[in-house]
């Protein structure tokens, strides 16, 4: 008889690796050739390599953070983002993740 105790009800199979992308908004305060100034609603991770997108010219950077500090904005609390644009993923960490935020300006 199928389906009793002995018998395998389920196989766990080994899962391929994923990258996962997480868009949320940020208010951009300063770009420079090196690096952006951002605000956002979430902290920041530091050395987290991130995609900036911009929607006025549909270009993008890809950036590490360097420093993710609170600050109070008219009573709320948002986070300050500095970014050091890069061409590409540091050797040294070929599997960061990327996320992709939006802005809005």
């Amino acid at each position: 008889m199928s389906g009793r105790r002995s018998h395998v009800r389920f196989a766990v199979l080994q899962s391929p690796q994923g990258m996962l992308r997480v868009l949320q908004d940020v208010v951009i305060q300063n770009i420079r050739p090196d690096h952006t100034v951002a605000l956002s609603l979430q902290p920041g991770v530091v050395g987290e390599l991130v995609s900036v997108q911009f929607p006025q010219d549909d270009s993008d950077i890809l950036a590490k953070v360097l420093d993710s500090q609170p600050v109070v904005i008219d009573g709320h609390v948002r986070h300050q983002l500095r970014l050091h644009h890069i061409t590409e993923a540091s050797p040294e960490n070929p599997n960061d993740d990327v996320i992709e935020g939006g802005v809005t300006q």
